[in-house]
């Protein structure tokens, strides 16, 4: 069965520039950020060897998300000037392997991500997202998973993963998140609801809707919690909740894996100081990813 790989761009752009010591080339362009990326999306290609893939990115227009809640992600600071010189460079390093680089103004990457990887799903592709983001687990399915990668590891998070690491089920996760709040995303949640009792209340009652059928059953305080939320409970949902269905131009057949443009690749790599690393063999992992 073929496989698509889905990677969340600006997730992996932060981690590579907070992982990896600073770094220049000869000109001055601080590299760091390009360097660690590159890294870990060749071992991804490695390790992978998908037969679809494309790098998503976020863009700086408001989504919906900043209209429902105007202090949607507001408490996140602007991104460093380091980092800032380095993000064309690491598309154009994208563009030169022959990756799919997309990006949606008014869509938040993780939107287009769960687009693509539903279409994938129901054409039979076995979908791995390549992603830190806690929202993408809610996508997880026996067709979707996500692919946690850090500069030394790589693991697969699957149903029973995602059980493992919330204690509830993919299916459950807007909920839970909801309940629990994103700090990341600046979504409050529910006060005096943390992740043990969130787990607690919806592995007992299922969903946020039976837990507001059963308020009576909850102790004082967590009811007066959930009474106070009820006006805004529905909004920080949808805060959570992917959008599947952007109106993308791409399909599965211009996500094709190709060869990298190897020229233009060593051209960029060479300027900014790197060696060019070699392309490992093939490894069979689907057996255990699916």
């Amino acid at each position: 069965m073929k496989t698509i790989l889905l990677v969340d761009g600006m997730a992996f752009v932060y981690r590579a520039y907070f992982a990896v010591p600073p770094m220049k080339n000869i000109a001055g362009l601080h590299t760091n950020a390009v360097f660690g990326f590159n890294r870990m999306l060749q071992r991804m290609i490695n390790q992978v060897i998908p037969d679809y893939i494309a790098v998503l990115f976020d863009t700086p227009k408001p989504t919906f998300r900043h209209e429902l809640f105007p202090e949607y992600k507001a408490q996140r600071p602007p991104m460093p000037a380091e980092l800032s010189e380095q993000i064309p460079w690491i598309k154009e390093l994208i563009r030169a392997l022959n990756i799919p680089c997309l990006e949606y103004p008014g869509y938040e990457a993780d939107d287009v991500i769960g687009t693509l990887a539903v279409n994938g799903a129901e054409k039979d592709i076995n979908v791995l997202i390549a992603s830190a983001d806690k929202d993408l687990c809610q996508l997880v399915n026996d067709k979707i998973a996500i692919l946690s990668v850090t500069m030394k590891s790589m693991d697969v998070i699957d149903n029973a993963g995602v059980i493992d690491k919330f204690g509830v089920r993919p299916d459950q996760i807007i909920d839970y998140l909801t309940l629990v709040g994103d700090a990341a995303d600046n979504v409050p949640g529910v006060k005096k609801v943390g992740c043990k009792t969130a787990k607690q209340l919806l592995n007992q009652l299922g969903s946020i809707e039976n837990i507001y059928s059963n308020l009576d059953k909850l102790k004082p305080a967590v009811k007066k919690s959930f009474q106070e939320a009820s006006e805004n409970i529905n909004a920080y949902r949808n805060l959570i909740k992917i959008d599947c269905d952007v109106p993308i131009k791409e399909n599965v057949d211009n996500l094709i894996m190709r060869e990298p443009d190897n020229n233009k690749f060593s051209e960029i790599i060479e300027y900014l100081g790197f060696r060019v690393p070699s392309r490992k063999k093939k490894v069979n992992i689907q057996p255990e990813l699916f």
